[in-house]
């Protein structure tokens, strides 16, 4: 039978059932009453929130986005409150009002209310994404200006309960900003301009000063200085060399390559495709439109059409590989100048790079010993002392048959430092030997290549590759249409190369 109420009465009239054993010999007490699902009491659904499911099979919502759905039914639900006990958890990926139970939807507008009035609480986390794709729709609030604040401190305040949301949140918080136009200083606080800032100190490296060029390369090198046991012990003298390095590394390279130190580091500035608010529910009312928008002047915004895209420094945006090679060279080649106790060796910096390093290393410390050989100091309590001394040489010198004294200084003995080099094997094979040659000693290099049976990029690339371990960097320029060897390596490169008229 279909009829629950009939099955009911069937099964308590049966009469086999009712003489049965389990019948027959019980003592009969009070018992609920059987009922069906539809009779047990149930909380009234409120009429709002009916309204609001209903929004999505209306004849518009099936043509429609999700996003605009959500935008929806967010801005129909903007003001409503709710008192909803609701202690169940459960997961779901990109929640939205239509993807949740009418329990779970009370249950959320409770806690939202709660957090309205200050009270920010643990939620299941479908609960805390739907309230931050508000947030980010300005769902609840008339200004994007009170919408980001309130955005920002709910932020703020649930990452201390919860911090998995914050692999989101700059990002949101910074497209907001952009999105809708709001001053670029609201988004100081975020990790990605405070890299852009870091980073901005050192492209402006002769604007800014030594201790902000110092906390600018810290905060930003892979090589984290203040762990060092080197730093531990003199502080201020690696902090000296390591600004005073990077300021003539960049000089360096101002002056005699094309592109700066910063680039070498960083990489260049690019521009690519963006989505705005990704990995989020958010409905774009602006999808046509054209604008522009800078955060700095190494990070800004465009949108033609509603395309947008971002230009920055793209890659990673955290502490730098190649700057933390620099800086742990720094350590080491000073570790070796105060010959400490505690060695460490460092790879990946150029053989120029090492000689301006330790320029640096050398000035800083005859610097010292000048200032301690220019100090006087004099010790009052040996003038009583002097003063006997010098009495007593006074009467010396008026017995005139006493002959005078001969003091004579000791001669110093004379180090000398013995200066050895080592020529290690050439890692290049004869074909290569032939091209780098041609480059040195004037000669056709397409002539040598032709000769190999190979192409000149190739022959470049692979001497520049072989070469790297040993200078730290290329030899051989190839940006312009042909070869040409980096002026810096070039005597080096001829005495490993002699000529030998090949």
């Amino acid at each position: 039978m279909s009829d629950t109420k009939e099955i009911l009465q069937q099964i308590l009239n049966d009469e086999k059932l009712l003489k049965s054993r389990a019948f027959r010999d019980r003592v009969y007490t009070d018992e609920p009453i059987i009922r069906t699902a539809s009779q047990l009491p149930r909380p009234k659904t409120p009429e709002k929130i009916k309204e609001m499911k209903g929004l999505a099979f209306t004849p518009e919502a099936y043509w429609k986005t999700s996003a605009w759905l959500f935008y929806t039914q967010g801005k129909f639900m903007e003001d409503f409150e709710d008192v909803f006990p609701y202690n169940e958890d459960f997961v779901k990926y990109y929640p939205s009002y239509r993807d949740m139970t009418t329990e779970q939807l009370r249950g959320y507008f409770s806690w939202r209310t709660r957090v309205r009035k200050g009270k920010v609480e643990k939620a299941p986390e479908p609960f805390v994404y739907v309230y931050l794709y508000e947030l980010i729709n300005c769902i609840g609030y008339s200004e994007p200006t009170e919408c980001f604040k309130q955005f920002s401190g709910f932020c703020q305040q649930y990452a201390s309960i919860d911090d998995s949301i914050a692999k989101y949140t700059d990002t949101w918080l910074k497209d907001f900003i952009v999105y809708y136009g709001l001053d670029s200083s609201f988004a100081d606080e975020l990790d990605d301009i405070r890299y852009d800032k870091q980073l901005l100190t050192l492209i402006h490296w002769n604007e800014h000063s030594n201790d902000d060029l110092f906390a600018a390369i810290d905060d930003l090198s892979s090589y984290q200085l203040k762990k060092s046991l080197f730093y531990a012990a003199f502080p201020e003298d690696i902090k000296e060399v390591v600004v005073r390095s990077f300021i003539s590394l960049s000089e360096f390279f101002r002056d005699k390559r094309k592109n700066s130190l910063c680039d070498k580091l960083f990489g260049n500035i690019v521009e690519c495709s963006y989505n705005m608010f990704a990995s989020s529910i958010f409905y774009d009312r602006q999808s046509l439109r054209d604008c522009e928008y800078a955060l700095n002047e190494i990070h800004s915004f465009t949108c033609k059409s509603g395309k947008w895209k971002c230009r920055k420094y793209f890659g990673n945006r955290g502490r730098n590989g190649h700057l933390g090679d620099l800086v742990k060279a720094i350590d080491s080649l000073m570790r070796e100048k105060k010959d400490f106790k505690h060695k460490i060796s460092y790879t990946g910096v150029s053989k120029t790079a090492v000689k301006l390093i330790q320029a640096e290393i050398d000035a800083l410390y005859e610097e010292q010993c000048r200032a301690e050989a220019a100090k006087i100091e004099i010790d009052l309590s040996k003038l009583a002392g002097i003063r006997k001394t010098a009495d007593s040489t006074r009467e010396k010198l008026l017995v005139d048959d006493e002959e005078p004294e001969i003091i004579t200084a000791p001669h110093e003995p004379v180090v000398s430092e013995a200066v050895s080099e080592v020529n290690d094997e050439s890692p290049l094979d004869s074909d290569e030997k032939l091209f780098i040659r041609a480059l040195l000693y004037g000669r056709d290099t397409n002539a040598a290549a032709k000769s190999c049976g190979k192409m000149v990029s190739i022959l470049a690339d692979s001497i520049n590759e072989k070469l790297f371990d040993l200078f730290g960097d290329t030899v051989i320029d190839f940006s312009a249409d042909s070869p040409e060897l980096i002026e810096d390596y070039t005597d080096e490169l001829r005495e490993m190369f002699p000529d030998n008229k090949e």
